[in-house]
C-alpha cells in the first residue's frame, strides 16, 4: 500500500528517528545511465533529474546520492577528453546536492566493459581482454577516465566518493582485483585522496562475496581511504528482478548474505559500503527483510544507497521515486526513514 504524508507528518516522523551511527544513507539517483542507444540523446534516451527530486530526498533525510553515469557518454573516445555537455549535467547534479546539504558518489554503470564507436556502430569490449590478438579496452583506459574525472572533482567536497565501476562480471581473462588496484593508485598519483568505492567482481554480490574473493582483501591504498562495495538483493538468483513471489527462503538468503559480508569486512578490518539494496513494494514482508538488513548494517556502521530513485522509473517495483507530483511516498521510504544514520 502506498501511503501519503503531509509535510508536518514527515517532520514528526523524522523527529522520532534515532541517529544510529556515523554513516551516510541515501539512494541511487538513476537517469543519466538510461537507454541502450549510444551516445544517446538527453531527454530522449537518458535524463538528469530535476532539482525537485534532490529537494525531496534531502527533506526525507536520504542525503547520500549514488549517481550512475555512462562511461561512453562522459568519455566518447578512450583516452580522450570528457564530453562537456554531459559533464555539465553531472555538475548540475552536484550543485543541487550542495544546495540541499547532500553528498554525491559518482559511479559508471558499465559492468567492466566499454563500447567502442567503430564508425557509427558500437562494439562492446571487456576490460583487459584480447580480441583478435589485441586488448581493445585496458585498465589504463579506465585509469585515464578516472584521472580526468579527478581533475574535475577532487577539490569538490560535495563529491563524497568515486565508485570505480558498477558490478563488473564475467571478466574473461581479466583480473578485476588487480584492475581496481591499478585504477585506485592512478587516482592517488593524481594527488586525489578522496574516498574510493571498490566494487567486487561477479556483480558485486554479497551472497557470493567470500566465494568469489577469498578470505583476504586485495586493495592497498596509500591514502587509506577506500571502501569495498557489495550489492544486496534477496531473490533466488540475487539479480534484483524479483520474478518470484516472496517465500520463507528469502530469510535464509538475506541472513547469509548480510552476515557473511559483514564478517568478511570485520576479519579484514575493512571499511565497507553497500552500493545497492532494494525490494519490491508489492508485499509487506519485503519491508521486514529490508528493515532487518539495514539494522545489521546500522550496527556495522556502513554507508548505503537504496536502489533506486529517478524520475524515469515509472512503475518499476523497487523504485522509491515519489508519485503524484512528489505528494505520495513509496512504502519502502518508511523503512529507510528508520535507518538514516548521520
Amino acid at each position: 500500500m502506498i501511503m501519503t504524508f503531509t509535510r508536518v507528518a514527515l517532520v514528526s516522523v523524522l523527529a522520532l528517528v534515532p541517529l544510529c551511527g556515523q554513516f551516510k544513507r541515501g539512494v541511487n539517483l538513476s537517469g543519466a545511465e538510461f537507454g541502450g542507444a549510444l551516445p544517446g540523446v538527453e531527454g530522449t534516451d537518458y535524463t538528469f533529474n530535476s532539482e525537485q527530486t534532490f529537494q525531496y530526498f534531502a527533506a526525507n533525510g536520504l542525503t547520500l546520492l549514488r549517481v550512475p553515469i555512462q562511461w561512453e557518454r562522459m568519455q566518447p573516445r578512450l583516452g580522450g577528453p570528457l564530453n562537456p555537455n554531459y559533464l555539465d549535467g553531472l555538475k548540475r547534479d552536484v550543485d543541487w546536492a550542495k544546495q540541499y546539504g547532500m553528498s554525491v558518489i559518482i559511479e559508471i554503470q558499465n559492468f567492466g566493459r566499454y563500447s567502442v564507436d567503430q564508425g557509427g556502430w558500437y562494439q562492446e569490449y571487456v576490460i583487459d581482454n584480447y580480441y583478435n590478438g589485441a586488448i581493445q579496452v585496458s585498465r589504463a583506459d579506465l585509469a585515464n577516465f578516472w584521472v580526468r574525472m579527478s581533475n574535475e572533482f577532487k577539490f569538490e567536497p560535495t563529491v563524497y566518493a568515486y565508485d570505480l565501476m558498477n558490478e563488473p562480471h564475467d571478466m574473461g581473462s581479466a583480473d578485476w582485483l588487480s584492475i581496481s588496484q591499478a585504477v585506485l593508485l592512478a587516482i592517488r598519483d593524481n594527488g586525489d585522496n578522496k574516498l574510493i568505492m571498490v566494487p567486487g567482481d561477479s556483480w558485486s554480490g554479497a551472497a557470493s562475496w567470500v566465494w568469489v574473493h577469498g578470505s583476504q582483501g586485495w586493495i592497498w591504498d596509500p591514502a587509506n581511504n577506500f571502501s569495498y562495495e557489495a550489492h544486496f538483493y534477496f531473490d533466488a538468483d540475487a539479480s534484483g528482478e524479483y520474478a518470484q513471489p516472496f517465500d520463507d527462503s528469502v530469510w535464509d538468503r538475506a541472513t547469509n548474505a548480510v552476515y557473511s559480508f559483514v564478517d568478511w569486512c570485520n576479519q579484514n578490518n575493512a571499511r565497507c559500503y553497500v552500493g545497492e539494496y532494494g525490494v519490491p513494494a508489492d508485499d509487506s514482508r519485503w519491508m521486514d527483510v529490508l528493515d532487518f538488513v539495514l539494522s545489521v548494517l546500522d550496527n556495522a556502521g556502513y554507508d548505503g544507497t537504496y536502489w533506486s530513485a529517478g524520475e524515469w522509473w515509472g512503475n518499476y517495483p523497487l523504485s522509491v521515486q515519489p508519485q503524484a507530483n512528489y505528494t505520495v511516498n513509496q512504502p519502502q521510504i518508511q523503512v529507510l526513514w528508520n535507518h538514516l544514520g548521520w
